[in-house]
């Protein structure tokens, strides 16, 4: 991939994209021909940009976000007409608070994922995973509601509870990631791994030739992949990054990165 501009410009697709921007482009056609809302799946940051971009094309239709709470990361779409306006149970959330024993437990985010993916129900059936450091949250599909509670009853060797909470209960996630701007040689996934982290260009290709690279929480282990805006690359025993803008180039070349990065 020679041509920098559309990576930068958000309109660069990857091969392994295309069942999504299928799935996607059947659900704005019928959208448009039956001219009635259509709801998707929980979308991550890069699923919301394709649906941005394809959405483009049509002058009659718009899309609306919300997954729980204001500032989710991953939300449901309704592609509709210019006529629907949404209310925040038309998107179909339900939200959990976990219980508990907070005296013997310490929970983190992979393993209440581990655990509710775990019960056979697909990760784009959930929305974030949110935690004010003390108590813990997550969103799912409201028509998934019966199932999960009587699917998740541990998380770990812990014995939980779940309790439906109403959105207006929401927490204030407590975020510990930290915005930075930084200089990379290429937008190769090894390299900019190796800026962010410190490494040897040899370490970083290693950390993503063994699979512990994840580019949209999927494995890739293609080092010379590129990374677009509104790409999360997870690094497993290092933390996220995620690509918040690719601000063009510094005087010697190199590509100026705003990314937001948890747990440096």
């Amino acid at each position: 991939m020679d041509d920098k501009n559309t990576i930068i410009g958000g309109g660069y697709f990857r091969p392994e994209e295309k069942p999504f921007i299928d799935k996607i482009s059947d659900i704005l056609l019928k959208a448009q021909t039956m001219y009635t809302p259509q709801l998707t799946d929980f979308l991550n940051l890069r699923e919301q940009t394709i649906l941005n971009n394809l959405i483009n094309k049509y002058d009659d239709l718009y899309v609306h976000y919300f997954g729980g709470f204001g500032n989710a990361e991953r939300v449901r779409g309704i592609v509709a007409p210019d006529y629907f306006v949404p209310q925040d149970s038309d998107f179909g959330i339900a939200m959990y608070e976990i219980r508990y024993p907070e005296k013997f437990a310490n929970l983190h985010h992979g393993q209440i994922l581990g655990s509710l993916t775990g019960s056979g129900v697909e990760r784009d059936r959930f929305g974030d995973i949110i935690t004010d450091g003390e108590n813990w949250q997550f969103f799912v599909f409201d028509s998934m509601s019966e199932y999960i509670e009587e699917q998740v009853k541990k998380i770990g060797p812990y014995k939980i509870h779940l309790i439906k909470k109403d959105f207006s209960e929401v927490l204030l996630p407590k975020d510990e990631s930290v915005d930075e701007t930084v200089l990379v040689q290429s937008l190769r996934l090894d390299s900019i791994i190796s800026t962010v982290y410190d490494l040897s260009r040899q370490n970083s290709k290693a950390l993503v030739d063994h699979g512990k690279v994840q580019i949209n929480w999927v494995v890739n282990k293609n080092a010379s992949a590129f990374i677009a805006i509104t790409d999360t690359l997870s690094v497993r025993g290092f933390g996220r990054i995620r690509i918040n803008d690719i601000m063009g180039r510094s005087k010697n070349s190199k590509y100026i990165l705003l990314v937001n990065i948890f747990k440096k």
